[in-house]
């Protein structure tokens, strides 16, 4: 479960992090009343996504009446394909330089990894891609303390010293405890700000929670009811696992391993997923029908690759939920199948007749490259 902004922050200062002051609001007098507290504000829409700043979600404003304008512009707005019910009002902070700290979970070696650098904000994944070593981490093994002077000697690697050295070690060791105390898969603070006086504040964060530990944790409510996106809602009522990404390519697997590799294919020919979608091995054809049609309705969506592998799924039904979704788009859109296993025959004799492109080779890339031959064939 994804937490927005201002839950992971509560969580934060709960263990001592310094975030500056805010007030939620749903409404623009609340926001007006709130930045009469607060001075200048920063206006923040509350989705559970990032790139809000890019995406026009994080707005200053210069006294109550520009906040009340800035959240009446927000709220009932759509960012990022998420619906804008409450709006972050913040105290605006100038932050003399901006870090990243963060953690997260390196599943092949089933270890914690914290990762620190001395580049952050908006554009930390590109710091990341292009100056790997800029990148400071440090793995901690399933349930090892981080130590402060494991924390220290890893910050001291970016060049910091003295009280901003323990500073940053102390909200490392901080941000450590959120983590274990919550059973978080992700806990990222970007950017870790350090103001003027040398004081070290959380600026933004992200959190989210392991779905599995989510029972020990009611004061989340359930994932369900945290679902802000509609194709997530509606993707958790047909019964597939959804996570909606920023890409142009829908993609239905049968599978979460065919799945990855279908998004890292897809990747490395130039394009983006759009989603994650998978089945499961309950497929029918009413499940088929609907996963199609929710997955073309992302409005990035320029082209649909649909891989499954047969083993327990009737291939047959699939193909007649392909073909039924796909009938019913408003907009006809490149569409590659690639169908292996139980029924695989009679599964492309179904889907050619409806005119709908199968790949019958067992890669992958071919089923890629197909797709976007057709998407090319259809820009040039």
């Amino acid at each position: 479960m994804r937490l927005l902004e201002y839950q992971g922050k509560e969580i934060l200062r709960r263990h001592g992090v310094a975030t500056p002051q805010g007030r939620l609001a749903r409404t623009p007098a609340e926001a007006r009343e709130a930045a009469a507290e607060l001075g200048p504000v920063v206006v923040k829409v509350q989705i559970p996504s990032g790139g809000r700043g890019k995406a026009g979600g994080i707005r200053p404003a210069a006294d109550p009446v520009q906040a009340g304008e800035r959240a009446s512009e927000l709220l009932g707005s759509t960012i990022k394909g998420f619906p804008v019910e409450t709006v972050l009002v913040e105290e605006k902070v100038a932050l003399r330089e901006e870090l990243y700290l963060g953690l997260t979970i390196d599943n092949r070696r089933g270890a914690a990894v914290l990762m620190f650098c001395a580049s952050g904000g908006m554009d930390i994944e590109e710091v990341a891609q292009s100056h790997p070593e800029s990148v400071y981490k440090l793995e901690l093994p399933a349930g090892a303390e981080l130590k402060d002077y494991e924390a220290r000697q890893l910050i001291r690697k970016a060049g910091f010293q003295g009280k901003t050295l323990v500073r940053l070690a102390q909200v490392a060791a901080q941000l450590y405890q959120c983590f274990s105390r919550y059973d978080l898969v992700v806990a990222e603070i970007n950017p870790l700000g350090i103001l003027a006086d040398g004081q070290v504040v959380a600026a933004d964060c992200k959190m989210e929670v392991d779905d599995n530990s989510l029972f020990r944790h009611p004061e989340f409510g359930s994932e369900k009811d945290e679902l802000q996106d509609p194709l997530e809602r509606e993707a958790r009522e047909i019964g597939v696992t959804y996570i909606k990404l920023d890409g142009d390519i829908g993609i239905i697997a049968s599978g979460a391993g065919l799945g990855m590799n279908t998004m890292d294919l897809i990747l490395a020919a130039g394009h983006r997923p759009a989603n994650f979608l998978e089945t499961g091995g309950g497929i029918t054809r009413e499940l088929m029908r609907r996963a199609v049609q929710l997955v073309a309705r992302h409005e990035g969506v320029r082209g649909l690759i649909v891989n499954l592998y047969g083993g327990v799924n009737p291939l047959v039904a699939a193909a007649e939920g392909v073909v039924d979704g796909v009938s019913a788009l408003p907009v006809r859109l490149p569409v590659v199948v690639k169908a292996l296993g139980n029924q695989q025959g009679e599964a492309h004799a179904v889907l050619e007749s409806a005119g709908i492109p199968v790949v019958k080779s067992i890669r992958t890339e071919d089923a890629v490259a197909e797709l976007v031959r057709q998407l090319e064939g259809q820009s040039a």
